[in-house]
């Protein structure tokens, strides 16, 4: 437990550092282009902006959904949702570095696609093991609605069948009064016929 401990404290720290990062050359970004028209007239730039705002939001998405997910022991999910919110905080800061720097951040860009490569091969097999375990997971999900559907159609047979019952009940019922109320005429005109 101690190990998952210090496992998760350095995680919060890379992405205290990451996020710090971010802020600082967001805060540079501020600086070079506070006129807006600047950035703007740049299509490139434009193109950009708009790619690291849609990164920024992953990985802030993914930041949450790992602190809330990192005080349970499922280390492995931890450490898959750990390298994506590494890639994505690096490469939200690698494109606010492509906007100010545009040389630099083709550098870092190419050794950040090369990072993304070894991350990929190197996490095939946890990847491997989580998708077991989430079909695994479906699989028995799957089995208890099935059984649950089983039982509730066993529960509406019932029911269709007892409904059964009583319909022909009442249709009995229905033939008794006519044939009663049939027999009744039959007499009261038998007595009122002179014979």
């Amino acid at each position: 437990m101690e190990e998952f401990a210090i496992w998760r404290s350095s995680v919060l720290a890379l992405h205290k550092c990451i996020v710090s990062l971010v802020t600082i050359l967001g805060l540079c970004l501020q600086l070079e282009f506070a006129n807006a028209s600047a950035i703007v007239k740049d299509c490139r730039r434009t193109i950009l902006m708009k790619l690291f705002i849609t990164d920024i939001s992953l990985y802030f998405g993914l930041l949450s959904v790992m602190i809330l997910q990192i005080n349970q022991s499922n280390r492995d999910f931890g450490e898959f949702m750990n390298k994506i919110g590494v890639l994505l905080g690096t490469l939200a800061s690698i494109l606010e570095l492509l906007i100010l720097l545009p040389p630099f951040g083709w550098l870092t860009l190419f050794f950040w696609s090369m990072y993304l490569m070894i991350t990929a091969i190197g996490s095939y097999q946890l990847s491997k093991t989580l998708c077991k375990r989430a079909v695994a997971a479906l699989i028995l999900a799957l089995g208890e609605f099935q059984m649950k559907l089983i039982s509730l159609n066993g529960r509406l047979m019932g029911s269709v069948a007892g409904l059964g019952r009583a319909s022909e009940k009442l249709k009995d019922l229905i033939k008794r009064s006519r044939y009663s109320t049939e027999h009744d005429e039959t007499s009261n005109l038998s007595k009122e016929l002179p014979v």
